[in-house]
């Protein structure tokens, strides 16, 4: 049974509730502290996936990019080609280069077929007069010939430029796709940058509920701490309280009873006194060799 004067009891089940609001928020902070810990690794892998599963993507697109900017380059190399033999041709590039123009002009296979047929319809009209190896049959073969590469020549300048187009076209489509490619990698720059920033600003906020979540716990704790100390703080003063009341009901109840017991002994003491045969007067009579008045035997 507690002892009411002594507060002990109420002191230890003050101690055990601030022990066991500690224990509870120590499972709290551990518990919060798993979460955290568990959210932050979540949104670590969803990052690491994330750039992984855009590296991929990334990856298998610049082979199929850079596959489409070689199939160009058949047209491109011969653009390239035609535009320098035009440009030869045209004397850009000074006697040499016109000549070999020339020279590549005339080993054309269409010119060669033209010059062959125009110089066998010569011939065969001037075996036909029997003058097949006179200077006449000559001099028409030569200025035959002379007018086909007049002729031809344009022509085969048109067919040049015509081809040096093509090839500006080509390196166009080139130049589009490398200019793709280029906002491929800016692009998946600019995804990456996305991941890494939504993955920083989820940590932002994990760190800060988890904080504001420990600070309530913290908080808690602090207030049933102290509500357990003051309620031990209390079971003591009780425990005085109650020992300065009883001692307080004791003292009345022995000054009732001692005022009770005076006023008795009051009354035996006068009577025995002064009335001569009293217990008291012969026992004080005894003791001091006092006799009382009335036989005027002795003081």
């Amino acid at each position: 049974m507690a002892d009411p004067f002594s507060g002990r009891q109420g002191r230890l089940t003050g101690m055990w509730a601030a022990d066991q609001a500690q224990n509870t928020g120590n499972s709290i902070s551990a518990l919060l502290n798993t979460g955290q810990t568990n959210a932050l690794g979540s949104i670590g892998t969803g990052r690491t996936n994330s750039l992984a599963s855009l590296g991929q993507g990334y990856d298998a697109a610049v082979p199929q990019y850079q596959e489409a900017i070689g199939r160009f380059d058949p047209w491109a190399e011969a653009g390239r080609g035609a535009l320098t033999t035009y440009q030869n041709s045209l004397g850009q590039n000074g006697a040499a280069g016109n000549a070999a123009a020339v020279s590549q002009f005339q080993a054309s296979p269409s010119y060669q077929y033209q010059v062959d047929q125009a110089t066998d319809a010569v011939a065969r009209k001037a075996s036909a007069l029997g003058a097949l190896g006179s200077g006449n049959t000559q001099a028409a073969i030569t200025d035959r010939a002379s007018q086909l590469a007049n002729q031809e020549y344009g022509g085969w300048q048109d067919r040049l430029n015509g081809l040096s187009t093509q090839g500006l076209q080509a390196t166009g489509a080139q130049a589009a796709l490398q200019r793709g490619l280029g906002d491929l990698g800016v692009q998946r720059g600019r995804d990456e940058s996305n991941i890494y920033d939504n993955a920083a600003g989820r940590e932002a906020g994990i760190y800060s509920n988890f904080a504001g979540l420990g600070a309530s716990n913290l908080a808690n704790l602090g207030q049933q701490t102290i509500s357990a100390g003051t309620g031990a703080l209390m079971a003591g003063q009780d425990a005085a309280a109650n020992k300065l009341n009883f001692g307080m009901n004791i003292a009345k109840t022995g000054l009732s009873l001692l005022g009770g017991g005076l006023g008795g002994l009051g009354g035996l003491a006068g009577g025995a006194l002064f009335g001569g045969g009293g217990t008291v007067s012969n026992a004080l009579g005894a003791a001091t060799n006092f006799q009382p008045f009335g036989d005027g035997t002795k003081w």
